[in-house]
Order: C-alpha cells, then sequence, then structure tokens
C-alpha cells in the first residue's frame, strides 16, 4: 500500500511540474494578476484533468482510438494553444500593472482559460490514459484502489501548485515593468512553440 501512495505522490508531483502550457501560465498569472486569478486558473487546469481521469477510466478503446487517429482533435488544440502564445507576446509590449483587488467575473474568465488551456492539449488525454494502464497493473484493477490513486494525484498536483503561486507572487516586485513583460514575452513563445509542435505531430 504504500509503494502505491508513493507513486502517486510522485505522480502528482511530476504532473505539477510538468512543462506543459498550463505549467508556465499559471506561474506568469500569479506574478502579473494576483494569486487569486492563478489559482481560479488552476482550478480550471484540474477540471480538465478530471474529465480526462473519466475518459481514461471509462472510455473504451474505440473512443481513445478515434482521437488517436483524428488530425482535426491536434490541429484544434495546437491553434489554441498558438493563439494564447500570441497574445502573451502582444501583451508584453505593454508595461503589466499589478492589481489588489480580483472581481468576481474575472475570476471565471481564468477558470475558463485554464480549462481550455488543458482540455485542448489532447497530450494531457494521452497522458492520463497511460496512467491509467499503469494504476491498474500496479492495483490489479480495483476500482476503490484506483480511484484513491486518482485522488492521490490530483491532491498533491494542487498541493504543489500552491507553494508554485505562492513563492511565485511572493516574489512579483522583482518582475514589474520590463521584467514582467520578458516574462509575458517568453511565456507567449513557450505557448507558440508548444502549440507549432502539437500541430507538427498532428501531420507526422
Amino acid at each position: 500500500m504504500l509503494e502505491v501512495i508513493l507513486y502517486a505522490v510522485t505522480l502528482g508531483i511530476t504532473l505539477s511540474f510538468a512543462a506543459g502550457p498550463v505549467f508556465f501560465v499559471i506561474i506568469e498569472t500569479s506574478i502579473s494578476q494576483g494569486k487569486t486569478k492563478a489559482l481560479m486558473l488552476d482550478l480550471g487546469a484540474a477540471l480538465a484533468d478530471v474529465i480526462f481521469i473519466l475518459i481514461a477510466f471509462y472510455g473504451s478503446q474505440s473512443l481513445i482510438s478515434s482521437l488517436e487517429d483524428n488530425i482535426w482533435v491536434s490541429l484544434i488544440g495546437g491553434l489554441a494553444v498558438i493563439v494564447f502564445g500570441g497574445y502573451y507576446i502582444l501583451k508584453s509590449k505593454t508595461p503589466g500593472q499589478f492589481k489588489n483587488r480580483v472581481a468576481v467575473k474575472r475570476k471565471r474568465l481564468f477558470f475558463f482559460k485554464g480549462f481550455l488551456l488543458n482540455f485542448l492539449n489532447v497530450g494531457v488525454l494521452f497522458y492520463w490514459i497511460a496512467t491509467t494502464v499503469a494504476i491498474g497493473s500496479l492495483v490489479h484493477h480495483e476500482r476503490s484502489k484506483m480511484i484513491m490513486v486518482y485522488a492521490l494525484i490530483m491532491l498533491t498536483y494542487l498541493t504543489v501548485d500552491m507553494f508554485k503561486i505562492y513563492f511565485a507572487n511572493k516574489f512579483k516586485e522583482r518582475f514589474k515593468g520590463r521584467n514582467l513583460q520578458m516574462v509575458e514575452k517568453i511565456i507567449g513563445l513557450i505557448l507558440l512553440l508548444f502549440g507549432v509542435y502539437i500541430v507538427i505531430r498532428a501531420f507526422l
């Protein structure tokens, strides 16, 4: 049982530090927009993960195969990430301003943004499919144990992300003005590269 717990915690930490679009956007959001918006973005991404877990857990092999072979799924996801990247590059041309107050409607927008960033990345779905196969073999496909492992992974993931959000926001004073613009430009370029990679992989 200890082995299963350690495996789940390790996967949760790995998921939190996976170099995907959400990783960089959460850090940038915490620096430029504050901890609350970064947390809402993170929760939106987590909801997408939960949906992917359900698909991987209950989905049929035919559904998984159709998604894997459908070029349009990857193209749409890749183009969406490219659009986000372009947005950050354009945003970097205007000096960022830190805001102390966060409007409720803006929180909802960040939740939706986090959800889309994660949900449109079909690679995350295949990550959870692979993880489901590994978990199943580890716990002999016992449903209750698999659910427990999923819960531990997501709990670890969110806990580590809270530390990331806190420390990124704590040092935000070092990222004012040109420094913040540079961070936004780097985030934009990274997202563009991710998007281009997803599109190219679709054709290959």
